[in-house]
This record gives C-alpha cells, structure tokens and sequence, in this order.
C-alpha cells in the first residue's frame, strides 16, 4: 500500500542545502519516495495522512549515541566523566544479553519518539559473544534505521576484594563474532534498515593491533568505524588520535570521530582532506568535560562543514537531536555576544541561523554516515524516514506559519512531534509510539518471532533492570572502580 502526506509544509533541500519549505504532497511506494508535487490524487489502496496543520521535516540523523544506556536514566545526568565511567565498566558484571534486548529496544524507541530515525549506535557492551547480538535484535525490533557500531569493550571480572580486568584485552571471540554478525543476511541485505558498523577506542594497544583490526572490519564490509576523539583525555601523549590515524594511513572517509575536544585546525584539515567527519555532542561535553564542543568554533577554520550531531547519553540528558541543536545554536550566540561585549559593538543581526543546526541534525548527518543517497532529506528517490510536527499546538502556533526551521528548533518539543515515519513504516502516531515486533537473537540469523509488545511493556523491563542495578551498586565497589580506571587512563597527574 502506498502512502500520501496531504498538503503539508515540507521542508526541501535545494542543491545549496538552503531549506526551502513549500506546501505539497508526498507519495511514498514501497519504502520510496517517489512523488513531490502540489497535488497528488491518492489511488483506492492508497493510505492519505492528512498534513495541512503539519510540518514535513527529514528524519533526524543521530551519529554519536550509546543506545543500550536506557537503565541509567536518571543517575548520570548530574555525573562527571569518571563516576560515569566506573559504572559502565561495572555494567559488564550485571547486565545479562537478554537485557542488552530490552536497553536497545527502549533506548531507540525513545529515539524514534523524538524524532530521531537514524542512529549511529557505539556499542560498548560488548561483554560476551552474545550481548552485542542481543542488543542488535532490540534494536531491529524497534524500527529504527541504524549502524550498529560493535565495539570491543574493557571488561571488569570483579571488583571485590580489588578490581580485576580481564587480562585479554581483545581476545579471540570479538574479531570472531564481528565477522559471524558482519555475514548476517539480516545486517547485510541492501534493503536492512540496521547494518553493521564498527567502533574501536583500544588506541593503547600497539600499533599493529589497531591496524590488523581495522582491516578486518572493513574486509567483513562495517559500514563506518567509529571512535572517541577527545585530546585532552585520550591523547595524553601529545599527539592527537587524527595525527595517528594519518600517519598510519587509517584516516578515511568510512569514520566518524565523536566529540573533537581540543582539536585543532590542523586536525581539522586532516579530517577534511580525509572526507571524515565529526559528530559533536554538546550537551554531554559541556556536562562531562569532553568538549568544548567544536561547532561554530572561530579557532577552527572549516569545522561546520565536517559537523554532525549526536545525543551520546540519553541517560544523561534528553534523546531529542533538537535539543542538542539548539544548545549548540545558543552556546555558538552566546560566544559572539561575550567578544561583542568586549568590542563595544552592537551588531544589527545574529551571525549563526537556525537552518544551519538544521542542517547538521539532517543532511550533514546523512554525510557524515555516508548515507547521503538515501536518507537526511525528503528528495525524489531517498528512503521514506518523515517526521511530521503539529504545527498549531501551544508550542509551535505562529513560528511554524512563519519559519518552520526556526519553529523546530527554537520552539518545538518532543511533545510536537505527532508522526514518524522510518522506511515508510508508521512507528509513532498521533503522538503515540506504536507497538513493535519482537525480533528473536539466539538463532544463527535474526527473524521475528511474531509477538508484538508496546511501550508500556517495554519501559517495564527497563526499569526492572534500573532497579536490580541500582539495588547492587554498593556491591560493586564503584570508588575503587573509578581509581583503577583514573590510574589506567593516565589521569592521576
């Protein structure tokens, strides 16, 4: 059955990346868009969503997110970097894979419910040759349009009476189970919805071992190699993960670097000749100390035009990537107007646009993930993935009929967003989250099993697992946790 948005304010792309919103139809057949015109006569089979009081905006493209985090919301949003760390460590000695199931699940229908149809997933629970698998299937079952970024993980064997890491930092089982998921007809269908990345943060292993393992990822086809790219935390030696990439000759354009606090314009005239991109998360690198984050910086020539964005930790702050545009949009403001403070000057406009957070939430993401062809804007040919928005509810009234742009991002809430739509599958109604099939993960292939659950059940589960976490924590001797892992980092100085 096809499918008509009706007479909606859709928000186009042009060849220049100006949005240029313009009231017409959209006819989607099969998962495509095919039609954009003024008027579209639907056929008898045809399912018409009327969109006249709607806004018709992209899909929004998530590029840096730790999904499976859904059990900790409410703990991290007042934490620092390193209690924060001590307990995802801990995570691996509570979390079983059916419960990777039900983090992802929830973790990316809270993601769909803001809007959100695209995520770039770092996965670090990779405890087992199972809970990555797991966590896949949650994600499958949600809806949702992904790369799932599988990524060897530090694992704590216990904490009591001390803290002990494996010994292995990378033993036989992960590159092994990388390459069984990597020949998933399920991940690697051209048609799959969720395909298979990689992310790798094991920068401390020699040199070889990064290179032997990055070959191995792009040989079993990941879709993008991910990594956290933070100067002041990770490169304590001096030399900036960008530089070594290059010098190893591992900087393409398949990564995706997350963060960039403290780069350079050297490292960004690296990841620019290099076509790779950057997904800045401000909200958890202003909290966490992992920033600045690097959108609109003057220091850095170029940058905008390599920035995505991300949510990173919905534990910690909210899954809408409005929410993070608009952050960003007001930090960049607030910068201009210190320096204009100080020079006495009285400007006549504004110098950072609404459109342009748009953009990097939109078709940058798109870029950033190398998914430009099919997703990050409504054009002839791309991928069905629409988010509609009430344009005259008590939030939106008035901004969406003069800026629509403008509208979403200054103005709206999670709470405006009435439909979303993923691969022209209907996941979010009338302001509700739809029910979700349940997709089976402990069989060779990933298939439905054909129950359906809605999210009332899943948020159940999730806080079942909050709660059995939260009634052990003194059990994992977080204090000592965060001394091992501040010693190992080189952050005792």
């Amino acid at each position: 059955m096809s499918l008509l948005l009706k007479a909606g304010m859709v928000l186009l792309h042009n060849e220049r990346d100006e949005v240029v919103p313009t009231r017409a139809d959209v006819l989607i057949e099969g998962n495509r868009i095919t039609r954009i015109e003024s008027c579209i006569k639907p056929t008898i089979d045809c399912q018409v969503i009327e969109c006249s009081d709607k806004i018709v905006s992209p899909g929004f493209v998530d590029t840096h997110h730790h999904v499976w985090q859904s059990p900790f919301k409410g703990i991290f949003g007042d934490m620092a970097l390193l209690p924060y760390l001590a307990i995802t460590h801990a995570s691996g000695l509570a979390f079983t894979d059916r419960d990777m199931f039900w983090a992802n699940l929830s973790g990316n229908m809270e993601a769909i419910d803001a809007g959100t149809t695209t995520t770039l997933d770092h996965a670090h629970m990779n405890w087992s040759n199972t809970h990555s698998r797991a966590a896949i299937a949650g994600t499958i079952s949600s809806g949702i349009r992904s790369i799932f970024a599988y990524t060897p993980v530090s694992r704590v064997l216990a904490t009591r009476p001390e803290v002990q890491f494996a010994s292995e930092a990378l033993p036989e089982w992960v590159m092994e189970t990388f390459e069984d998921l990597a020949a998933s007809k399920a991940l690697t269908d051209s048609q799959a919805r969720v395909q298979l990345g990689f992310g790798w943060d094991f920068y401390f292993l020699p040199a070889d071992v990064t290179k032997n393992v990055f070959a191995k990822a792009r040989a079993a086809g990941a879709k993008l190699i991910t990594s956290h790219f933070i100067r002041h935390v990770l490169d304590l030696d001096g030399e900036s993960l960008v530089s070594k990439l290059h010098s190893a000759d591992l900087l393409g354009s398949d990564m995706l670097l997350s963060h960039a606090g403290g780069a350079t314009p050297e490292d960004v005239e690296l990841l620019r000749k290099a076509n790779c991109f950057i997904s800045a998360t401000p909200n958890t690198e202003e909290a966490m100390q992992v920033g600045p984050t690097v959108p609109f910086r003057q220091n850095l020539p170029g940058v905008n035009a390599l920035c995505s964005l991300g949510v990173d930790c919905h534990s910690a702050t909210s899954s809408s990537l409005v929410n993070e545009m608009r952050l960003v949009l007001q930090m960049a403001r607030g910068r201009d107007s210190e320096q204009h403070i100080r020079a006495g000057v009285r400007p006549a406009d504004v110098s950072r646009k609404a459109a342009e957070v748009f953009n990097m939430g939109t078709i940058q993401g798109a870029r950033a993930m190398k998914m430009e062809r099919d997703i990050g804007s409504i054009r002839v040919g791309k991928n069905a993935d629409i988010v509609l928005f009430d344009a005259l509810s008590p939030s939106m009234y008035c901004a969406a009929q003069q800026d629509p742009v403008l509208a979403i991002v200054l103005h709206s809430s999670i709470r405006d967003v009435d439909t979303v739509i993923v691969d022209r599958c209907i996941r979010k109604q009338h302001g509700k989250m739809l029910p979700v099939n349940v997709t089976e993960y402990e069989k060779t292939d990933f298939g439905e099993i054909g129950c359906r659950v809605g999210w009332a059940e899943v948020a159940q589960h999730v806080m079942e697992l909050q709660k059995r976490f939260v009634d052990k924590m003194d059990e994992y001797n977080l204090s000592e946790l965060e001394s091992a892992i501040r010693k190992n980092w080189g952050l005792d100085g």
